[in-house]
């Protein structure tokens, strides 16, 4: 009889004795459910097998938050954690290594501002140039010795060093350098850390990057089970260096079991096909995903218009009809290829969604991870100065705040005066700079102030006073901070690793139920909705520019097509595709969209565009 579901599949691999199992899992197929968690609970309702020996570890944090609210409802709760935050504890577990000072203090993205403000003092470029620089280091220290990245020329000699100085003087580490620094201390060094996990579950293998996959094979080498899931399908970190292949080479090992899971619970029959479609456009031998009997027929739409603002138009008038019907905010994604293009969209929609008769409370916003205001960044930097006292970096983010540059050049002069930001917390005296050096002058009253802060925080201060202090509920500003962290409290917990869980928050997208989210296709991934909408599918957006030092065109417009298909199955009901044939030039050009010509409509300059390629030839 043939299969209408997967579990069939779920049932051979809760039954499997193999030590070695790989799934090939794609979206909406009950992986989770059906078996990282019954598996896990199999295993570990053994008497003989303790919760510190069954480890699921998995790449995106929004993965990692699901499975540890999954695991709870089991009696000995397993660990679940991302990979890199497991590398980070294995990293703290051991003195002998030489990020170890570092690793108390990772950046978060708006202290890595305040990194390149400092650096622009020093390497003379300006700051876009810069945080490109800084992405492509980055990225090659997450995969390569380290000794063997920004070697190419004196530029990039120069800017290496600076790197490396202004991490070393702020006793600060990236997260990129993590795995880099766990897979070297795991070949040297037999640890109990590492020993401990005998039955390891690594879900979205397919983002691992070749480094973390090793990371991975150095954990699992002497234990019981290992069980890989992925799907290649959904590959789109190449920027992060993701290694697709590894999951392939690993389904080949000798001794490993196999499984594919060929339906998905998530998409409407209609959204499905759509989906199939585009892989098939590239492989036409391809096994198609199949829907599950049950699943809905939904509604996929191609929206085409002469100019943007109908476009937009088009689409607001949509969101009203399903938010009229059976949708609330929160069943609804706004998908983007580029994030100027979301951002112009809410922009949009905010201004014109009285016109809509919308209610006042539906917000339109832009997801982006770990983004504060000042007000928010100060409260931020002065958690975590409480949580490290000694941590150079949050004070060095701390007085930056409030100033464009971070006050680099003040503390720049400071430094200079006093040897060093540690001696200058020690001694900083404002009479010891000229009167008319007011910034400076500033400065050193903050870190006065600062001083001041630490000291009544010296002594056990019960965490809901030091929220309450740096979070009144008084400032409107910060009571959603204020309440995440009162969420994310627990009994046991310090101001140390309470601070360590809101750091790993912050790189999650969270919003509230009257908010309609607006993020880029990349972002979307691990998400899904009733209703999703993926505007600005023109050729030149998607597939954008290949901007990639290391894929050639023809790898980057696959993961483009893999791109789009992550977005069409974040779609659960209904799909809306749009696009515009007439483009602003101005912005056009802000967005690198390729054109295929100029036209003239009341005055103003247009870019005329195509259809993206990946759905010229698709019926829908």
């Amino acid at each position: 009889m043939e299969d209408t579901n997967n579990n069939r599949k779920f049932d051979e691999i809760l039954n499997s004795t193999a030590k070695q199992i790989c799934v090939i899992a794609g979206p909406g197929s009950g992986k989770t459910t059906g078996i990282l968690i019954p598996k896990a609970k199999q295993i570990i309702a053994d008497s003989s097998i303790a919760q510190k020996n069954v480890l699921l570890l998995t790449f995106s944090r929004l993965s990692a938050i699901d499975l540890q609210n999954k695991v709870k409802s089991i009696e000995k709760v397993p660990k679940a954690s991302t990979l890199h935050s497991f590398c980070l504890s294995f990293l703290l577990t051991e003195d002998n290594h030489e990020i170890r000072k570092r690793v108390n203090s990772i950046i978060m993205d708006f202290e890595k501002k305040v990194m390149i403000s400092d650096l622009k003092l020093i390497l003379k470029n300006d700051k876009k140039k810069l945080r490109a620089m800084l992405d492509e280091f980055s990225a090659g220290w997450a995969i390569k010795p380290h000794d063997e990245v920004f070697n190419e020329d004196d530029e990039k000699r120069q800017f290496k060093a600076a790197i490396l100085n202004w991490l070393s003087e702020h006793e600060a580490a990236m997260m990129e350098e993590i795995a880099y620094h766990a897979v070297d201390l795991a070949t040297k060094i037999d640890s109990e850390f590492i020993a401990e996990p005998q039955y390891i579950f690594v879900d979205e293998f397919q983002d691992l990057n070749e480094l973390e996959q090793r990371f991975i094979e150095i954990l699992a080498k002497s234990s019981q089970l290992l069980i890989v899931v992925g799907d290649p399908d959904q590959s789109i970190y190449s920027f992060k260096f993701a290694y697709p292949v590894g999951i392939t080479k690993f389904a080949d090992k000798e001794n490993t079991e196999n499984h594919t899971l060929p339906f998905s619970g998530r998409c409407s029959t209609k959204i499905l096909d759509l989906a199939n479609k585009l892989l098939i456009q590239f492989d036409p031998t391809r096994k198609k995903l199949k829907t599950l009997p049950n699943a809905i027929t939904g509604e996929v739409q191609l929206i085409q218009k002469q100019y943007q603002d109908e476009e937009f138009e088009e689409i607001l008038t949509l969101i009203d009809t399903r938010l009229n019907s059976d949708a609330s905010p929160k069943d609804i994604f706004i998908l983007v290829p580029r994030k100027k293009l979301g951002i112009d969209f809410v922009k949009f929609a905010t201004a014109k969604k009285e016109n809509h008769h919308m209610l006042v409370d539906i917000v339109f916003r832009f997801a982006v991870k770990g983004a504060f205001t000042d007000r928010e960044a100060e409260s931020v930097s002065l958690l975590g100065i409480i949580a490290n006292p000694e941590g150079l970096l949050h004070i060095r983010s701390y007085l930056g705040v409030g100033d464009e540059n971070h006050f680099a050049n003040e503390i720049k002069v400071i430094k200079k005066k006093y040897g060093s930001l540690k001696n200058a917390i020690q001694s900083v005296n404002p009479n010891d700079f000229d009167k008319k050096s007011k910034r400076v002058r500033h400065v050193c009253e903050k870190i006065i102030r600062l001083k001041e802060i630490i000291a009544l925080y010296k002594n056990e201060v019960p965490i809901e006073k030091v929220i309450n202090d740096l979070f009144p509920d008084s400032v409107e500003e910060l009571l959603d901070i204020r309440q995440v962290l009162f969420s994310l409290k627990e009994v046991d917990d310090t101001i140390k690793s309470l601070y360590s869980k809101f750091i790993d928050y912050t790189r999650t997208i969270h919003f509230d139920n009257n908010v309609i989210k607006v993020m880029t296709l990349m972002a979307s991934k691990g998400l899904e909705a009733d209703h999703v909408f993926i505007l600005g599918c023109n050729d030149g957006n998607i597939p954008g520019k290949n901007r990639s030092a290391h894929l050639t065109d023809h790898e980057h417009k696959q993961e483009q097509r893999r791109l789009l298909y992550v977005g069409i199955t974040r779609a659960k009901k209904t799909l809306a595709i749009s696009w515009s044939r007439d483009l602003p030039f101005r912005q056009s050009k802000g967005h690198h969209t390729a054109s295929i010509g100029t036209v003239k409509r009341d005055g103003k300059t247009y870019s005329r565009v195509g259809l993206s390629e990946f759905l010229q030839d698709i019926s829908l």
